[in-house]
């Protein structure tokens, strides 16, 4: 493995011959070449899915955090953004890349940026629409760089893999799409997308056919061609399902309606009629604000607060896309996606778009440390010289992970205290974002939005660590010789207490009454199996369906759970796949669909109950205890040397990887 020297210190990355391609944000095997994520989370969450339940062992207790004596750290020494420094006067050879107008603005500012910065060589950009970029990069082969702004699709992909290349995404932005009128227009201030798809489709031929209450001037449409990415974000979002699926032929064939993949063209059209509507990417409004009047949908007008949040419904990802093979036999496009990736952030807002959350940037740029086969490395950490408490308190199924690091921390020379309480997920970020007791909070699904504005309610702002996988365990007891698989659905209507004997779930089973364990209401995993097995099948009601069942017995403690089931030979539950491996000679796993639960399934994500699992803390904390950040470090550095031996299974690279670099965000000065 060969070592090279990020900017301004010695934080190692490490050369390392993995995939081409890692799965996005959490999903996909290390190994496995795939195409990243289509989107990324706005806060600081990234896989999917949720929650579990109690510890083998009495959890750690420990004192309260005392104040801590700072480890020494290396702050002015790290590169906080976690890809090797480029100087762009040393990169030759050209760079030819393709395709959205949405995105061509801001790839050609950050080209002009690479060019100031010393770059001498050629950087051809065409603006040609979305597909028929992905049409010159995966069928033709003729590009390095396919800027998008919609994600690549599957037919896309193949036809990449086609001619020898494996797509790797790079989130670079966020657009809001602008719906815009004529200034004369000042009927016009607010539409719905019903509206809007009644006027795109022709539909509604005069604004009196929009509003009662307004002209019947007949209205002028102008919209991106069908090539556009843009066209098919309006179409997706605003058109279907009103026309049944066929937005885009209603748009193309609406009483003359003018198509161009130019937007300058659509702000023209625009700007010359008093009675046109048109929509394009929101930097195009920006460059024209003086001669367009942007229209709020659904009551919400687009600027960087509202598309960010999602509040405004026609914001979009924008990508650019390369191939990891080019990337390493044409370093100069590396070299400017590195580039791209570390400064967009600087850019964007002047060219008329919003920021991708640093999350999304974090993805982005693990991609780009896969394609170049290079492992993150963050800064050696010396338990021996680590001081200070630490409290952490959450889910009982992280519990038993975090108490196996929290042994390894000490047996290498930590003499502090680490107290590790298991009180569930949601009790745990009670603690973390409401109390504000603890440093880090152990959680077997994403934070939720309420939660997160908890913590910022005290000053808080959590950062997500992603640390490995969970499967759940369906349960039953060994002496049950009926029952080897389930389905959804049979697991749906077990636990609501709608089958309440085994005759109930398969007429050839027999009629014995059926005994229900299940975690807690308080508990990640509970909310994890709600989630994926009881709604839609109860109409979002599927925890009161659990709560209410008939004599279910529920605990937050995992050891509970197993007792039960092992003491009643017509009992089922559910809880942690780790608690499963730690009685598996007394209990008897229930495949789901047909899948069994092994470390193969779970991080296919073939077997329909494996989960992500996580660690949270806070940039603050972080930095005004060292010993906090320092465990953290240790976590995620060590983690995939212990996680399957503690019954789980290890997260991608590619989160790992991630959660390294919100690592490197948090301790940024």
């Amino acid at each position: 493995m060969q070592v090279f020297r990020t900017r301004m210190f010695a934080m190692a990355l490490m050369l390392a011959l993995i995939a081409p391609l890692i799965a996005a944000c959490g999903g996909g095997g290390a190994t496995q070449p795939t195409v990243a994520p289509t989107t990324a989370p706005a806060e600081a969450t990234p896989a999917p899915v949720a929650p579990t339940a109690a510890p083998t062992a009495p959890p750690a207790t420990g004192a309260t955090p005392a104040p801590a004596q700072p480890t020494p750290a290396p702050a002015a020494e790290i590169d906080y953004d976690g890809l090797p420094d480029v100087d762009p006067g040393a990169v030759t050879g050209n760079i030819v890349t393709a395709g959205s107008s949405t995105v061509f603005p801001l790839t050609q500012r950050m080209a002009e940026r690479f060019k100031d910065e010393g770059y001498a060589g050629n950087i051809t950009i065409d603006s040609i629409g979305t597909g028929a970029g992905f049409e010159r990069f995966c069928k033709a082969g003729e590009t390095d760089i396919s800027n998008a702004s919609r994600p690549i699709r599957p037919a896309e992909v193949e036809n990449c893999r086609a001619i020898g290349r494996e797509p790797v995404e790079f989130r670079v932005g966020t657009d809001a799409l602008a719906v815009v009128v004529n200034p004369a227009n000042t009927f016009v201030d607010t539409l719905t997308k019903a509206q809007l798809a009644d006027i795109f489709s022709g539909k509604a031929k005069t604004w009196k056919d929009v509003n009662p209450d307004w002209p019947a001037n007949p209205i002028k449409l102008f919209s991106p061609g069908s090539d556009s990415g843009t066209f098919d974000f309006f179409v997706e979002v605003v058109m279907d399902p009103a026309f049944e699926k066929k937005g885009k032929e209603a748009i193309l064939n609406a009483p003359g309606i003018q198509l161009s993949e130019n937007d300058n063209v659509l702000v023209q059209g625009v700007e010359g009629d008093p009675n046109a509507i048109g929509y394009f990417g929101y930097a195009y409004f920006i460059a024209e604000k003086d001669r367009l009047k942007a229209v709020k949908i659904e009551g919400v007008e687009p600027n960087d607060q509202t598309a960010e949040s999602g509040t405004y419904p026609l914001a979009r990802p924008l990508f650019i896309y390369s191939d990891a093979k080019i990337m390493k036999e044409k370093p100069q496009v590396a070299d400017f996606i590195n580039f791209y990736l570390t400064y967009v952030n600087d850019e964007v807002l002047d060219v008329g778009y919003f920021p991708a959350s640093q999350q999304a940037i974090n993805v982005a740029k693990a991609n780009w440390l896969a394609a170049m086969g290079m492992e993150l490395a963050l800064p050696e950490v010396d338990p021996g010289a680590v001081t200070g408490n630490i409290v952490t308190a959450g889910s009982s199924t992280v519990f038993p992970l975090t108490q196996r690091m929290a042994e390894r921390f000490k047996d290498e020379g930590y003499a502090g205290n680490i107290t590790i309480d298991s009180i569930g997920t949601g009790a745990g970020f009670e603690r973390f974002c409401k109390a504000g007791e603890t440093d880090i909070s152990n959680a077997s699904r994403p934070i939720r939005p309420a939660e997160v504005e908890n913590c910022r309610a005290i000053g808080r702002e959590p950062v997500e660590f992603r640390v490995g996988t969970d499967a759940l365990a369906v349960v039953v007891n060994p002496a049950n010789t009926f029952v080897d698989t389930l389905t959804k659905a049979q697991l749906a209507d077990i636990f609501s207490g709608k089958a309440k004997t085994w005759k109930d779930v398969n007429p050839d089973w027999p009629a014995n009454p059926i005994k229900l364990f299940s975690p807690g209401s308080d508990s990640g995993t509970f909310d994890f199996f709600v989630e994926v097995v009881m709604d839609p099948a109860f109409e979002k009601k599927g925890k009161e369906a659990i709560l209410n069942a008939p004599g279910i017995q529920l605990s937050e403690n995992d050891n509970v759970l197993v007792q039960g089931v092992e003491g009643d030979p017509n009992a089922i539950g559910y809880f942690g796949y780790a608690y499963f491996i730690a009685e598996k000679d007394r209990l008897k796993a229930v495949k789901i669909e047909g899948v069994e639960p092994n470390d193969q399934t779970a991080e296919s994500g073939t077997y329909p109950l494996a989960r992500p699992l996580f660690i949270y803390s806070d940039a603050k904390i972080m930095k005004e205890k060292p010993q906090v950040a320092d465990f953290i470090n240790f976590y995620l550095t060590y983690v995939n040397d212990e996680v399957l031996d503690v019954g789980y299974f290890p997260a991608s690279q590619q989160a790992i990887t991630v959660a390294k670099l919100n690592w490197l965000g948090a301790m940024k000065p």
